[in-house]
């Protein structure tokens, strides 16, 4: 339900930002042009048209409110729309494991909460964990798949 309603913030945002851009492009050309490509400009359009940009700019903050409401009663965007890796964290190399090999769930006892270093891990296990299903980690200098070697893998 949550999910639900971030994406009503969302969306209630993007037209508040559209209604912005078609009261830019109203008062002139060049103003709608300027919003649409020079980010900067919108604010100074903002506090020059107030008359004009008040009713959509108040929709954004609604939107805003929203989504940043529900981010935090749920602990972050990422646990929000459900999306828990990225390119960023995504292990392109060849698997240690056979494919074929049943994959193991993952412990039930941790979860992402942020930490991403080794001394904010209490085991081995649990940085295992951190490694394998946590986005943007710093536990594994070598990339040989067993982090915290000095502290806790040994």
């Amino acid at each position: 339900m949550s999910d639900v309603v971030f994406y009503v913030g969302f969306g209630i945002f993007i037209l508040g930002g559209i209604g912005l851009l078609i009261s830019a492009f109203r008062t002139g050309i060049l103003w709608g042009l300027a919003v649409l490509f020079i980010a900067p400009v919108a604010f100074f359009y903002l506090i020059v048209h107030w008359q004009d940009a008040k009713g959509p700019f108040k929709l954004q903050v609604l939107g805003l409110i929203i989504i940043v409401g529900v981010a935090y009663i749920n602990g972050g965007v990422s646990s929000v729309t459900g999306s828990s890796s990225s390119f960023t964290n995504s292990n392109f190399s060849t698997p240690t494991t056979p494919s074929f090999t049943k994959p193991k769930k993952p412990s039930l006892q941790f979860r992402c909460d942020g930490r991403t270093y080794c001394s904010q891990m209490t085991s081995c296990a649990e940085a295992t964990y951190f490694l394998r299903n946590c986005p943007n980690t710093k536990m594994d200098g070598n990339n040989d798949g067993v982090p915290c070697q000095r502290q806790w893998c040994n």
